[in-house]
């Protein structure tokens, strides 16, 4: 089975489309009720309206990358519906919300703090949530082996994620500040979900290859 060659993004970009019955109305439907849920503009007011508001909106984002993720874990085996992505969802629904909360709470904190530890996190971390949608009993050793038996294509991988989201962070600033808050969430959250599916399906295929062949080096071309 092939999970990629010359680059894991290229081939994330093109299996990724494998998943499109779940991907494309999960990132739909995210972009959609994430937007609704700044209308009318938001306010700098934080009262218990925009509390609600914004657990809504987070609890709306766990759902749709959890479906991402479970879709991602097996698009390298084929064609994903919805009742392969639902059932992985299911089996480990409580233990990957508890881990999603952990390192999003410890990457708010890196980035709040100063924003190198964040990225750190978010770059020293990508397996962790495809191993416990994979039913790893601790997703923190198989993330780290994973990275250990493909270090320099988690490496390069690495390094291309965090520009993206760096330069994509300004952008949606840029563009969001310009633009009203409802149009300016859906249009974000619309072209920010396909990129995290592309991106989560890129490390889903080197999660895989390092579970399936730890010994084998694959690609001799580029690292990502």
């Amino acid at each position: 089975m092939t999970y990629y060659r010359v680059s894991a993004l290229a081939y994330g970009l093109a299996r990724m489309w494998r998943g499109w019955a779940v991907l494309v109305p999960v990132v739909l439907a995210n972009a959609l009720l994430q937007a609704v849920l700044v209308w009318p503009d938001a306010t700098p007011m934080i009262d218990t309206s925009a509390i609600v508001l914004a657990a809504l909106s987070g609890l709306v984002l766990l759902i749709a990358y959890t479906l991402v993720a479970a879709t991602a874990l097996h698009v390298a085996e084929g064609h994903v519906g919805w009742s392969l992505a639902v059932a992985t969802v299911r089996r480990h629904a409580a233990r990957f919300t508890v881990w999603a909360l952990a390192l999003g709470l410890v990457t708010w904190v890196g980035l709040a703090l100063f924003t190198v530890p964040g990225l750190i996190v978010v770059g020293g971390t990508p397996f962790v949530l495809l191993a416990v949608l994979d039913g790893q009993a601790n997703p923190l050793a198989a993330n780290f082996r994973t990275i250990g038996r493909r270090f320099w294509r988690w490496l390069v991988t690495a390094i291309v994620t965090t520009l993206v989201l760096v330069v994509g962070s300004l952008l949606s600033g840029f563009f969001t500040f310009f633009t009203r808050a409802s149009l300016a969430a859906f249009v974000v959250w619309l072209v920010g979900g396909l990129i995290i599916a592309w991106f989560t399906t890129a490390w889903a295929l080197v999660y895989r290859n390092a579970a399936v062949s730890p010994d084998v080096l694959e690609g001799r071309g580029s690292a990502t």
